[in-house]
């Protein structure tokens, strides 16, 4: 399966399912191939990353979450392309992972940027 659009239903079909370990991977396999597409800095690659943060939250993979949801907000800043999340979310998120996610205060921080 090489088709990226084929390995994101894919990699969605399995997040819903609640099979998050599957889905990263197929998730990563998903950005490999776009950053083969359209290089690694590129403003296409947010929504690749923004899911692979995402599920990597899930999986409560903090550093992985947080070094790929940086390199989000990288590109977020050089890219002027409306999204459906934004930076706020973003570092929202990244302050949960940061401060522990798991105290109360933080928790409807992290499910208004994984919504």
């Amino acid at each position: 399966m090489n088709n990226i659009a084929d390995v994101v239903v894919k990699a969605e079909m399995l997040e819903e399912r609640g099979e998050y370990r599957k889905a990263e991977r197929l998730y990563k396999k998903a950005l490999v191939l776009q950053e083969k597409a359209v290089g690694e800095d590129h403003p296409e690659l947010a929504d690749y990353l923004y899911n692979l943060g995402m599920i990597q939250c899930a999986l409560e993979k903090n550093s992985d979450a947080e070094r790929v949801l940086n390199r989000l907000l990288t590109l977020l800043q050089d890219d002027t392309t409306e999204r459906d999340y934004d930076a706020q979310e973003i570092h929202l998120l990244i302050d949960s992972i940061l401060n522990g996610s798991e105290e109360d205060e933080d928790t409807p921080a992290l499910e208004a940027a994984t919504a």
